[in-house]
């Protein structure tokens, strides 16, 4: 359909989500990091000293030490954290379908215009075809109208059966022929075939013709043609008995000898036969040609005229019965490709957003774990501190430094923030509900043109009774 195929391009098949671990970031085992720096060890060796002074108002060396394991550690949790949340953003701009949502609606309602138009164009062809089959009607009407026709047209013979029937003819006297006209020939076999496939082919090629052409004419309504039929139809009957009256004197005159069998036939043509033989040609012939002149009349109908008429209609009724065959084809691929896609979108989009929503919860729970983590390096810290401190403490007989009431405070970085989620649930919901609009106005269109597609019986009915 197009409007909705180009969102399938948005479908951008991706690696599954994979949900960080539990714990992420490198935990500080607190009593074995204050056991490999020696802070008891160290503060008692610094308080015996009187270190560090009661003025100082930063951290000392040991103190620094400890911070700086920390802030390190902090450093690394920090690069890691924000290339997680770059991830998680990132696989959020690949739901490309989600940021189309606003496109969506219109190509659901394009799509189903676009079927409408389909529906439309096969309408307007199948309208052509009604209007061919109507005319075709009223041709047939004032056809059988003006000749005086009630009955319809009667099948045709098949052009195969009926032209097989005519060359079996011609075959058949052609071969009767040549085994009657042989004797005395000087081609022998040869010149027989030749003289009686001539014969025959001007005897059963006319009398096709006659029955094709002039035997109907019999049957027709107007005076002056059927006068015509009869006329030439006897005159034919003159022909084909002379002529093959003639072939049996040529046959005569060939088995008597003489040197001019063709001149001799034509001189004892008023007389009678000499030969049995002879007369079984004539007869041959008579019959094969009336053979002829009756497949030739039963290649159509017999009324001059009312095949041919009645052929038309069939063919245009044909027509119009594949166009609407056709039509529904073509229709039915267009919806079931329109209503797949309309579907596959609108799964995808759920499907996006039900990611879209996993991928918010995991990177909003990574960064409460972050600033967990964070809370926890800042507990220890001060943790490690104070084992250093109370040590010093115990050992020392100055005033401690006012440094070592004060709690230390870890120094954080924000991570990036997440991106806007401009598409709102409702927009989600929306955009699926003009899908699954377009799916049923697709389904309920294609319903409604099928009801619009006359069946060609129900037209016939129609347009009989009009």
């Amino acid at each position: 359909m197009g409007a909705l195929t180009k969102l399938k391009e948005l479908f951008a098949r991706r690696e599954p989500l994979v949900a960080p671990m539990d714990d992420p970031f490198i935990q500080i085992d607190k009593t074995a990091t204050a056991e490999r720096l020696r802070l008891r060890e160290r503060g008692a060796e610094q308080g015996k000293l009187e270190q560090p002074p009661s003025h100082l108002r930063t951290l000392d060396a040991v103190e620094a030490e400890i911070a700086s394991l920390i802030l390190e550690t902090y450093a690394r949790a920090q690069n890691d954290a924000a290339s997680n949340v770059r991830t998680y953003d990132g696989r959020m701009a690949e739901l490309g379908l989600l940021g189309s949502v606003s496109s969506i609606s219109a190509s659901a309602r394009l799509a189903a215009s676009d079927f409408k138009a389909s529906i439309a164009n096969a309408l307007n062809r199948l309208s052509n075809s009604r209007d061919a089959i109507k005319n075709s009607y009223d041709e047939l009407h004032e056809f059988r109208t003006e000749h005086g026709l009630r009955r319809p047209a009667h099948k045709a013979m098949s052009g195969v059966a009926a032209w097989g029937a005519i060359a079996g003819s011609w075959a058949a006297e052609t071969i009767l022929n040549a085994l009657l006209l042989r004797q005395n020939d000087a081609m022998g076999y040869l010149g027989g075939v030749v003289a009686a496939g001539t014969i025959g082919a001007l005897n059963v090629g006319l009398a096709a013709i006659v029955g094709r052409q002039i035997w109907p004419l019999v049957l027709h309504k107007k005076p002056a043609m059927k006068l015509l039929g009869w006329l030439v139809t006897i005159g034919w009957m003159g022909i084909v008995v002379v002529w093959n009256l003639g072939a049996a004197h040529y046959r005569d005159a060939k088995v008597s000898g003489v040197a001019s069998p063709e001149v001799e036939a034509l001189a004892m043509m008023g007389g009678g036969l000499d030969s049995i033989y002879s007369w079984g040609l004539l007869i041959a012939g008579i019959v094969f040609a009336g053979t002829a002149a009756l497949y030739g009349f039963r290649m159509d109908d017999p009324y001059p005229g009312y095949g041919r008429v009645a052929r038309r209609h069939d063919e245009r009724c044909q027509a119009y019965a594949e166009d609407v065959e056709d039509a529904t084809i073509e229709l039915k691929e267009i919806r079931d490709v329109a209503v797949d896609e309309a579907a596959t979108v609108r799964d995808e989009l759920e499907s996006q957003h039900a990611e879209r929503g996993q991928i918010v919860a995991a990177r909003s729970a990574f960064v409460r774990r972050f600033g967990e983590f964070s809370d926890q390096l800042e507990v220890i810290a001060n943790g490690l501190l104070q084992d250093y401190r109370t040590a010093n403490l115990t050992a020392r007989t100055t005033p401690e430094p006012e440094t070592f009431s004060a709690p230390w405070s870890l120094p954080r970085t924000t991570l990036p923030s997440p991106p806007s989620l401009s598409v709102t649930d409702a927009d989600i919901r929306k955009a699926e509900a003009a899908l699954d609009t377009a799916i049923a106005e697709v389904s309920s269109s294609f319903d409604d043109a099928i009801t619009q597609f006359e069946p060609l019986d129900a037209l016939k009915r129609r347009l009989s009774d009009a």
